[in-house]
């Protein structure tokens, strides 16, 4: 069975294509079509690719370019705003009425709303967080049970590398609405080294000399002070050595190794 044969719409812009094809298509549906579909087609691709020439102009920007967390946000709300406004001019082209695709695009944004209301309530958590920037991508925090370094943050989730080398994938929305405990937002961190010292040691003598040898130590910093404490377990006291350092500039593991190597001539051991 044929198909009935369109006639080519002589004002459209693309007439002169429609009558090409049409020369060269039996059934005569082809010229039609593809004269109806080339304009939407070039306007979405037009605006498609300016979009993505304005979002590199956006992430060369020094204020983005030096802030990867802000890039990620401004790219994604441009990605976004650039697919929509590209569909919406695609479709005004072929010929749909504005006031039609406002009504129904009213009537899609309700239901939408109505069947992805996790959904958006991430997306709008994921705006907040980058703006409002609690973490940024490297630190390491606590959300909810999960701990680790952020890897990203995107406008739904944010991806956390845990301790074992695992990826927790934690919805935005936990992050906003949950406490987040940013463990690397300032510089110097507490550390603790424990060591233990025979039960008939001096106290008196011992926890005034483990004081000095700590403040001694260049890597510890010097405000707050370091602390030294004692606490009695079983046959022997356990000395609590209470230090902040700047954990960017040193290796925690390598100043909590000198820490218990300067303590042993006090007949510390850990």
């Amino acid at each position: 069975m044929m198909l009935a044969a369109i006639p080519c719409d002589t004002g459209s812009s693309f007439s002169d294509l429609c009558l090409w094809i049409q020369d060269r298509d039996p059934s005569g549906v082809l010229g039609p079509i593809a004269s109806r579909l080339l304009a939407p087609v070039i306007v979405f691709v037009i605006i498609v690719v300016c979009g993505r020439l304005i979002r590199r102009l956006f992430a060369r920007t020094p204020a983005l370019a030096r802030d990867p967390q802000v890039r990620t946000l401004v790219h994604n709300v441009i990605t976004a705003l650039m697919y929509v406004f590209a569909l919406l001019a695609a479709l005004v082209a072929a010929g749909l009425s504005i006031s039609v695709l406002l009504t129904f695009g009213g009537l899609t944004s309700l239901a939408v709303g109505l069947a992805f209301q996790d959904v958006l309530r991430n997306l709008l958590a994921g705006i907040f967080l980058l703006v409002e920037q609690p973490f940024k991508i490297g630190d390491w925090i606590t959300v909810d049970t999960y701990s680790g370094a952020v890897q990203t943050i995107q406008l739904r989730t944010t991806a956390l590398r845990t301790a074992d080398g695992r990826l927790a994938i934690v919805p935005n929305l936990a992050c906003f609405s949950h406490a987040v405990i940013n463990h690397s937002a300032f510089d110097h961190r507490r550390f603790t080294v424990s060591l233990r010292v025979a039960r008939q040691k001096n106290l008196a003598e011992v926890l005034p000399r483990a004081a000095e040898l700590l403040g001694k130590n260049r890597s510890l910093a010097k405000n707050p002070a370091p602390a030294v404490s004692a606490q009695l377990d079983g046959e022997e006291f356990v000395i609590h050595c209470q230090y902040w350092l700047d954990y960017r500039a040193y290796d925690s593991d390598e100043v909590a190794a000198d820490v218990a190597a300067s303590l042993a001539e006090l007949g510390m051991k850990p």
